[in-house]
């Protein structure tokens, strides 16, 4: 027998909507169970015990860090931390070859972030590395590179901060106090040149503006004075009328008629 094709799509019209409705009915229940865990008391006491485990699985290590004494306005200086474990850690007191370093201990363990502040002095700082690294066992080191720039004279200020966080979020299981260190900028021969040409500069347009206003106000005076002389010229030239000349009357005499 042949069957109806009718009765064949209402078949699959309705596993369609069988299948539609178990996938809804899945969707839901995650969407409510993920829910109700956020707020279990549960869970969020298991949360709080992988933060303190985490805490308890992190180990001694050291920060070592460029030490700056002093900068020159205009040229960059490179600045460089590094995370070490307590097997890679030299002794305190005894410092890496090359550039001058301050170290300091902290803790490690887990994914680190590290990061420069600068203030002061116009300074800027660039950063040539990833801000968070994995420092996981005694024997890793990790290393930040940045190029400090000052603008202008006077003191700058560079803080180092260490952060360790938990797995890979911003959870924060563990922050050093920022490593500070104060540096005096000063200026070099091409900067004070370049000062110097600056002030000569404005110095030569202050004495221009005020050349420039005094042929200025000679010019004013010398047509005020030009006018006023016209104007005394041109009354001066002004006639005055004429009078009216007064005529002699004859007196007439008047002749008795004679006889």
């Amino acid at each position: 027998m042949r069957k109806n094709p009718g009765c064949q799509e209402r078949g699959y019209s309705r596993l369609l909507t069988w299948a539609v409705g178990i996938v809804l009915a899945a969707f839901l229940a995650t969407a409510c169970g993920g829910r109700s865990t956020e707020n279990d008391p549960d869970s969020q006491a298991l949360y709080g015990q992988e933060i303190i485990k985490s805490r308890k699985e992190m180990f001694d290590g050291r920060v070592t860090y460029t030490e700056l004494s002093s900068a020159k306005v205009g040229r960059p200086l490179e600045f460089e931390a590094r995370l070490e474990g307590f097997r890679l850690a030299k002794p305190h007191g005894q410092k890496a070859s090359g550039s001058p370093r301050l170290t300091g201990r902290t803790l490690v363990g887990t994914l680190m972030g590290v990061k420069l502040h600068c203030s002061g002095a116009g300074v800027r700082c660039t950063a040539l590395s990833s801000e968070r690294q994995n420092v996981l066992t005694p024997d890793d080191v990790a290393k930040w590179q940045w190029v400090v720039k000052p603008t202008k004279t006077g003191t700058m200020t560079l803080a180092l901060t260490v952060t360790a966080y938990y797995r890979d979020t911003r959870n924060v299981l563990f922050e050093k106090p920022p490593f500070s260190q104060e540096v005096h900028v000063g200026t070099t021969a091409s900067h004070a040149a370049q000062g110097a040409a600056s002030d000569m500069g404005a110095v030569v347009t202050f004495l221009a503006a005020l050349l420039g206003l005094g042929v200025a106000c000679a010019t004013i005076s010398e047509f005020w004075q030009r006018r006023t002389a016209g104007r005394k010229q041109g009354d001066g030239k002004k006639k005055r009328p004429p009078r009216r000349p007064r005529y002699h009357i004859p007196v007439r005499v008047r002749r008795r008629n004679r006889r």
